[in-house]
C-alpha cells in the first residue's frame, strides 16, 4: 500500500475528549510530513478554528494544505489561497433561513470568511458555544439583511436534538433534495452545496496534488465522515467511530483518547 495523503477529521479523531492532540498522534503526523506524506486536516470547522493544530503540527506551510467546513473549502494554510470552494448561493441562502423561520427551527449562516450570522434575535445557544469555540465572530442580520450576503459556506439547523429530530421526521425530503445534507452533532444540522462533502473535497485535493483516490488513507468518527470512506482507497475508523463508519472502514484503530490517529499511521503509513 502507498499512501501519499492523510485525510484526518478533528473531533473526536485527532483530539481526545479534552480537544487535544495526543503525543504519540503528534508525532507520527509530523514524521508522516517528513516522508513527504501530505497531512490534511478535513473538519467541518472554519480555518480559524483549526489554526492552533495546525501550528501544533507545523502544518503551516505553502506546501501544506486544509479542508474546511465540510468539505466547501479547500486552502493552502501557510498563506490562505483558496484551492477550491463549493458554496451555497445567495437565492439558496435566503431560502434556506425562510424555510427555517417557517418551521421554527433556529438556524445560522457560515460564511468562508470564517463569520456567522443568525436571523434569530433569540439566539441559539449552540451557534454561541459554536462561535466561541471555532473562533467565528458572531452577527445578528435581519432576513432582509441576509440577503445581500455573498454565497455562504453552508447553513445549520443549531437547535436542541429533540427539535431538529422532529423536525427531520416531519420534513418533506424534497424541499432539501438539492443539497448535500448531514447530522454531524445531535444539535447540528448542516445543508450545503452538492460537492460540498468531506469525501468530494477529499478526492478534488488529491486531484491537485496529482494523487490518485487508491493512495489516500482518511480517518474519521462520524457521519459527516461516510463520504471520505466510500471515495478513498483506504478508510481506518477510530475505536470510538459510529457503526456505519466501522463497516466501510478497511481497519479500526484505537479510540481518541488513545492515539487512534498515531497507531494508524505507524502501523499503515510508516511500517
Amino acid at each position: 500500500m502507498s499512501i501519499k495523503m492523510i485525510a484526518i477529521d478533528i473531533d473526536g479523531t485527532l483530539v481526545n475528549d479534552q480537544k487535544e492532540i495526543g503525543a504519540k498522534t503528534r508525532q507520527k503526523i509530523m514524521e508522516a510530513r517528513k516522508k513527504g506524506l501530505y497531512v490534511v486536516l478535513c473538519t467541518g470547522r472554519p480555518l480559524s478554528g483549526v489554526e492552533r493544530y495546525l501550528k501544533e503540527l507545523e502544518l503551516v506551510s505553502e506546501q501544506d494544505y486544509a479542508i474546511t467546513f465540510n468539505g466547501a473549502k479547500a486552502q493552502v494554510t501557510g498563506n490562505g489561497k483558496v484551492v477550491f470552494e463549493n458554496l451555497l448561493t445567495k437565492k439558496q441562502v435566503v431560502a434556506l433561513d425562510a424555510l427555517s423561520h417557517e418551521l421554527k427551527i433556529k438556524g445560522q449562516i457560515v460564511m468562508p470568511d470564517s463569520h456567522v450570522y443568525t436571523t434569530f434575535r433569540d439566539i441559539s445557544p449552540y451557534t454561541v458555544v459554536d462561535a466561541f469555540y471555532t473562533k467565528m465572530p458572531l452577527h445578528y442580520r435581519t432576513p432582509a439583511e441576509i440577503a445581500e450576503l455573498p454565497a455562504a459556506a453552508k447553513y445549520m439547523w443549531v437547535d436542541e436534538p429533540e427539535i431538529i429530530q422532529a423536525t427531520l421526521a416531519a420534513l418533506d425530503e424534497e424541499l432539501l433534495g438539492e443539497y448535500y445534507v448531514v447530522l454531524s452533532a445531535p444539535w447540528f444540522f448542516e445543508m450545503m452545496a452538492p460537492k460540498a462533502n468531506k469525501g468530494d473535497a477529499v478526492i478534488e485535493l488529491g486531484k491537485h496534488l496529482g494523487i490518485k483516490p487508491a493512495e489516500i488513507m482518511v480517518l474519521g468518527d462520524e457521519n459527516n465522515d461516510l463520504t471520505m470512506f466510500e471515495l478513498a482507497g483506504f478508510g481506518v475508523a477510530m475505536g470510538n467511530a459510529n457503526e456505519q463508519i466501522k463497516q466501510l472502514a478497511q481497519a479500526v484503530t484505537t479510540d481518541n483518547n488513545h492515539d487512534g490517529v498515531g497507531e494508524a499511521i505507524e502501523k499503515y503509513v510508516l511500517k
